[in-house]
């Protein structure tokens, strides 16, 4: 399983939290659009790819558009999406990839694409994905939580003019926190993963 693939999947969600609260006013929109794209374009290399086209990535086709359309129909959203839109989205994606549990865990879909297929309907290999997505699907409602709670500090300080106040909040929740959360999980998959390989024969 290839974590790289794993991390570009989440490139739309990366793209909106950049631009969101940095280019200025319509930014959430612009934002939105951006990740639309990147999310089409992941679809579209699957797709030439002849590969499966992955939860993630069609998650993100719909969570970019319907926020795309928000801020399109209603302008006067835009700082409510800057300061949520980043929480919205990224707890939409956990509750995708905690629902995926119940049926194909996410990480199956990037799973098969390096374990031989007489293993893909083993109780081992469905056991070890709904360990690596429900660590994920924890790690992404974690990072939601955190850039919620940022927005809430954000828009209280900016109403009442303390912007610098806000930043500080806005860097550990959501750039550090996230970063080690990815950090952390990445590394975990890895270690499953590792321990799997090393047994195949219990897969």
């Amino acid at each position: 399983m290839s974590t790289k693939q794993i991390l570009l999947g989440f490139l739309p969600w990366i793209a909106f939290s950049l631009i969101a609260t940095r280019v200025g006013p319509g930014a959430a929109g612009m934002a939105a659009l951006l990740a639309l794209v990147l999310a089409a374009v992941l679809v579209g290399r699957t797709v030439a790819r002849r590969e499966s086209v992955k939860l993630i990535e069609v998650t993100g086709l719909a969570t970019f558009a319907v926020i795309g359309a928000w801020a399109v129909v209603a302008p006067s959203s835009d700082a409510f999406l800057a300061n949520y839109g980043r929480g919205l989205a990224a707890l939409v994606l956990a509750v995708v990839i905690a629902l995926s549990l119940a049926a194909t865990p996410f990480t199956e879909q990037y799973a098969r694409e390096s374990v031989p297929r007489q293993y893909w309907d083993s109780p081992q290999f469905h056991a070890v994905n709904r360990r690596i997505s429900a660590a994920w699907a924890g790690a992404v409602a974690a990072m939601g939580v955190g850039h919620l709670i940022s927005g809430v500090i954000a828009s209280t300080t900016t109403e009442y003019g303390g912007y610098l106040a806000a930043r500080p909040a806005d860097l550990i929740l959501n750039w550090l926190v996230p970063g080690a959360l990815i950090l952390l999980t990445v590394r975990y998959t890895r270690r499953v993963v590792g321990e799997t390989e090393s047994a195949p024969a219990t897969r």
